[in-house]
């Protein structure tokens, strides 16, 4: 698959139940794994990750993520 249609696993599908802190950690997983295709990735990546280490106690950036529904990269971004 080329960059520029990389899909991302989805993780604002599925269960509501989780609260902002863990979508953003799952965030930090998904812009890590991305980051081979899109340098500015790891950007974002950094920027969740410091923001997740200094809002929560309980949640370590990057959080693990199931694999499922995907996305693209672009949807991920916008939903973000």
């Amino acid at each position: 698959v080329s960059c520029d249609k990389m899909n991302v696993t989805s993780i604002f599908a599925g269960d509501k139940k989780e609260n902002d802190m863990e979508i953003l950690c799952k965030a930090t997983t998904v812009a890590w794994e991305g980051r081979s295709c899109h340098r500015h990735l790891e950007g974002v990546y950094l920027n969740l990750r410091s923001l997740v280490r200094r809002k929560s106690t309980v949640h370590k950036a990057p959080c693990p993520v199931a694999a499922g529904n995907t996305t693209s990269l672009n949807d991920f971004l916008v939903n973000l």
